[in-house]
């Protein structure tokens, strides 16, 4: 069936084999495990997103159970339970073909979608170390200080954290924008509500010597 799989279809299934192993199976149980996998392979595998299946037929296919037993009715209840309650697989209709099963890809499973942003967002974009994204802000802001408004140049030009690293800021675009070396000295360590008066004090000296 695999040879059927074109190159994008290949990076898709190790994308979701990726995802199965590292973030959803660590999840469930050794049993939920096998029956999700069974229905990925009845479905997905088969250009499907569903299949129909009765109690009696994923018993004889899943194989055996602790004791060396078939599963039991039972045991394939709870399974199928867990798999629900935990967003990898929704139940349908009933008829004498069996139960409607829709499965649900890992990256579409909360807990899973969770963990994928947690990852993501510790994979951002750094714009404070790289010299070249630090020159693409500098630009942004037009190399114009955000605080006093007072040009900028590459010899004086810093970026600043709104929020600062010490209270949890990070190196996103967002979070960076130009500053010219004394308000950047001022506001280091501070939000933007602290370090205001200090910031507008220095402003107002600064204009005061020029005139």
């Amino acid at each position: 069936m695999l040879n059927n799989f074109n190159l994008p279809n290949m990076d898709k299934l190790k994308t979701i084999i990726e995802q199965f192993v590292d973030l959803l199976m660590p999840e469930l149980t050794p049993y939920e495990t096998s029956l999700y996998i069974f229905f990925l392979r009845s479905s997905f595998l088969k250009d499907e997103t569903s299949l129909r299946i009765g109690k009696r037929t994923i018993s004889e296919k899943l194989g055996q159970g602790i004791m060396g037993d078939k599963i039991s009715y039972k045991q394939i209840s709870k399974m199928l339970k867990g798999l629900e309650e935990k967003g990898c697989v929704k139940v349908g209709d009933t008829n004498r073909d069996g139960t409607l099963y829709t499965v649900i890809l890992p990256d579409a499973i909360p807990l899973v979608a969770e963990k994928l942003a947690i990852v993501l967002d510790a994979e951002e974009e750094d714009y404070f170390t790289k010299p070249e994204k630090r020159k693409e802000l500098y630009e942004r802001d037009k190399w114009v200080c955000h605080y006093c408004g007072e040009k900028v140049t590459e010899e004086n030009a810093t970026l600043d954290h709104l929020t600062p690293q010490c209270k949890g800021g990070k190196h996103t675009k967002e979070n960076l924008k130009t500053s010219c070396l004394v308000c950047n000295s001022i506001k280091s360590g501070k939000t933007y509500e602290e370090a205001a008066p200090f910031l507008l004090k220095s402003i107002q000296e600064r204009k005061a010597r020029s005139h």
